[in-house]
């Protein structure tokens, strides 16, 4: 797994359990974009499928 990937599921614990009140700060903490990290929060797939 990349750090890219490590640092998006740190962030998602991060706001379950409380640790950011919001997406925006939990997003700079881990250095992601607030919208990648909203996007992994409805569900979307954690990596793009080739064709």
């Amino acid at each position: 797994m990349s750090n890219r990937e490590d640092s998006i599921r740190l962030a998602i614990l991060d706001l379950k359990s409380s640790v950011f009140a919001s997406q925006r700060k939990a997003a700079a903490k881990y250095n992601i974009l607030r919208s990648t990290l909203a996007s992994r929060l409805t569900g979307s797939s954690t990596t793009r499928v080739g064709l």
